[in-house]
């Protein structure tokens, strides 16, 4: 017993669905029946225009029937197969669905101007299969599908002189239109190669300024390396001589400094003393000498001269200060000399820099001796011989030696 599939009688295993200006879906083969009576009801009322009945039966119908008694066991892709088959006849004898917008459309014309049936028909048919009908007496008819296509609903009578009266001149003029087509394209021809000669051109010449701006580029680059190795260069030569000037600006800062603090201390330890040894003096005026035991007897003498022992201490104390003032004094001088070395020697330095900088300037003999007087050896500014003071047994001995 044959297990082949009879969908004569029997239901798909799925749908058959197909697009054929409108889109339809089957379950068995009694709906496909029932479509293309409709659609050879359709076209009936158009009154049968090229024998459509003929050929839906011919290519359609038997094509369905034929792929559904003649499927095989192994065959699972059959209902492929016969939805390309349905659309591609469609396509191919270009066959107008009732349900698509031109079939409707066809079906109101009919019904208001039947003579005009053919023609649009013709067109949507031609529209289907991919050609171009040129009957004159169909062109009325292709005219008003045209304009349906196009979305218009115009007054068809007038748009149809308006057609005729605009195609006949369109053929009178088409030679003259093609003439003037192919001058311009000829001077589109010429205009591109033009175009393309300037481009070539203008290619070039950039490319020429692109190597000239690199080559400048290139130059001044090489100039500017040049300069800066040689600035680089002096920089590295003259910085022990720049650092210089920096240094000996500071040390004269310094020295000034110096100068301020330890000639202010001196002051005001001189103005110190003197006020103190004023008020000692008055005080020991006014001691009174009558009293034996008291602090004025155990000071001074009767005749009011100092003790000795008192002598001694002011002697002593006097000697301290003064060396002490001396010393802060001796600082302070000092401390200007070096100052005023400082600042002569920040100027020589400065001097010479500016003659460096201007050439042919100084000489290598200039150098010679310009350079000792700089840096030579600083002194310190403090007096040697007066370094000590001197105590009152030195100056008893030398009193008692001269």
């Amino acid at each position: 017993m044959s297990n082949r599939p009879n969908y004569l009688s029997e239901d798909f295993p799925k749908p058959l669905s197909i697009d054929v200006g409108s889109k339809h879906t089957f379950r068995n083969y009694k709906k496909i029946i029932e479509w293309s009576k409709n659609e050879l009801a359709f076209y009936e009322k158009l009154g049968n225009p090229n024998n459509m009945d003929n050929v839906f039966n011919a290519y359609i119908i038997k094509a369905i029937e034929d792929e559904l008694k003649h499927v095989g066991n192994n065959r699972t892709d059959f209902f492929e197969q016969l939805k390309k088959r349905i659309e591609i006849n469609f396509k191919t004898y270009g066959l107008i669905s009732s349900k698509s917008k031109a079939g409707k459309w066809l079906l109101k014309q009919h019904k208001s101007k039947p003579s005009l049936t053919i023609g649009s028909f013709n067109y949507f048919s031609s529209k289907v299969k991919g050609k171009e009908n040129d009957q004159i007496f169909q062109r009325s008819g292709e005219f008003a599908a045209f304009l349906f296509d196009a979305g218009a609903v115009p007054n068809f009578d007038m748009e149809e002189e308006v057609y005729k009266d605009f195609y006949s001149s369109i053929l009178k003029e088409k030679d003259e239109i093609l003439s003037e087509l192919l001058e311009i394209k000829e001077e589109n021809k010429s205009l591109n190669q033009i175009i393309q000669n300037q481009n070539k051109d203008w290619e070039k010449s950039f490319t020429d300024q692109k190597a000239e701006v690199a080559k400048k580029f290139d130059d001044e680059y090489m100039r500017h390396q040049t300069k800066m190795n040689e600035a680089e260069e002096f920089y590295e030569k003259k910085l022990a001589v720049k650092n210089a000037v920096t240094y000996w600006s500071k040390k004269a800062s310094g020295h000034k400094i110096n100068s301020i603090i330890f000639g202010s201390i001196s002051g005001v330890l001189m103005i110190t003393a003197i006020v103190i040894m004023f008020h000692i003096g008055k005080y020991l005026v006014g001691l009174d000498l009558s009293d034996k035991n008291g602090i004025g007897r155990k000071l001074l003498t009767e005749t009011g001269a100092l003790q000795l022992w008192v002598y001694g201490f002011f002697v002593i104390s006097m000697t301290l200060f003064i060396w002490i003032v001396r010393l802060l004094v001796k600082v302070f001088l000092s401390n200007l000399h070096l100052l005023s070395d400082a600042k002569e020697r920040e100027t020589m330095i400065q001097t010479y820099l500016a003659f460096e900088r201007e050439e042919n300037t100084l000489k290598d003999t200039d150098r010679d001796l310009i350079l000792p007087a700089i840096f030579r050896v600083s002194s310190n500014g403090i007096i040697k011989d007066d370094s000590q003071p001197n105590t009152p047994l030195n100056v008893i001995t030398k009193k008692f030696t001269q």
